[in-house]
């Protein structure tokens, strides 16, 4: 029986001071689509009030907490593209305009805001712009993926407008199939990102995302073993036909069964959006993992 996972070592740095907005250089996907697609995995995970299905995840503000007591499970390392060999040109070629370097993560806000508004992204997944230190916020959110950890205080992501969806029968109380569909609209935003551009993107700003892991008191050159953690705790949620149990324990609903109850959080947080849902997340996810482990091919 998979045993919960605990939470993630640190958060984000206290807030920072807004820099002069950077432009020029960074295509927008470059810079927005990982973010957009961590954030927007994450928001789907976001419960409110009254629907808690899990047992809830304490998050200490500053302070980095004690060493996991288990090692992390296994997770191939992301290559680097190679580099194509090109011929030594027979006439000298015009100068090629460098792009600038990356920002710090601290000053990494306004061009992340910027892009973000150049792109267009809103509605569902707007809620990502919100708040300071969006890169640092970011790769916390993989950490704690990558322990199967929900943290729903990192993100202001606006969490689904209808109450948890209960079936009460005589026999007992089960997940209600009607309540499945306040995340279609969610997935539906996931699932129409580019893989291949996040892909792209990994790898062009994986300095920047790797700087900011490792501001977490975190090792740099594991945040790609965290990406793969994270995509794999979504592949591994169990497929569960058949009506889902429930138990009420004081304010917040758990899982009949013992073993659906020991899962990850962020496991038993993808089984209240329904079979479908959970399926095209999944194939998502394994898409996207592919791209990531293959570049350029």
């Amino acid at each position: 029986m998979p045993a919960p996972e605990e939470n993630m070592k640190a958060t984000p740095e206290d807030k920072l001071g807004s820099q002069p907005s950077r432009s020029g250089g960074f295509p927008v996907k470059a810079v927005l689509i990982v973010a957009v697609i961590v954030a927007g995995l994450f928001l789907l995970f976001y419960p409110s009030g009254d629907e808690t299905v899990q047992e809830p995840v304490s998050e200490a503000p500053v302070v980095p907490a004690a060493p996991e007591p288990e090692p992390l499970p296994p997770a191939e390392d992301i290559p680097a593209p190679v580099e194509p060999v090109t011929p030594a040109p027979r006439e000298e070629a015009p100068p090629v305009e460098e792009e600038p370097p990356l920002p710090a993560p601290r000053d990494s806000d306004p061009l992340m805001r910027e892009q973000i508004v150049a792109a267009g992204v809103e509605g569902e997944l707007g809620g990502f712009a919100e708040g300071d230190n969006l890169v640092q916020r970011l790769v916390a959110l993989v950490d704690g993926g990558s322990r199967g950890v929900v943290l729903r205080k990192i993100l202001p992501m606006k969490a689904p407008g209808e109450p948890f969806a209960v079936d009460v029968r005589e026999d007992g109380m089960y997940l209600d199939p009607a309540g499945y569909e306040r995340y279609d609209s969610y997935v539906d935003a996931v699932v129409a990102l580019d893989s291949a551009a996040i892909a792209d993107s990994f790898h062009a700003l994986r300095p920047l995302y790797e700087t900011a892991y490792a501001e977490l008191g975190l090792p740099a050159d594991d945040l790609d073993n965290a990406v793969i953690r994270t995509l794999d705790r979504i592949i591994a949620t169990p497929d569960v036909s058949g009506p889902i149990a429930l138990e009420r324990k004081s304010v917040m609903y758990t899982y009949a069964d013992p073993e659906l109850e020991a899962l990850p959080a962020i496991q038993k947080q993808l089984l209240r959006m329904g079979p479908d849902n959970i399926q095209r997340l999944k194939a998502k996810a394994r898409e996207l993992r592919e791209g990531l482990l293959s570049p350029g091919a």
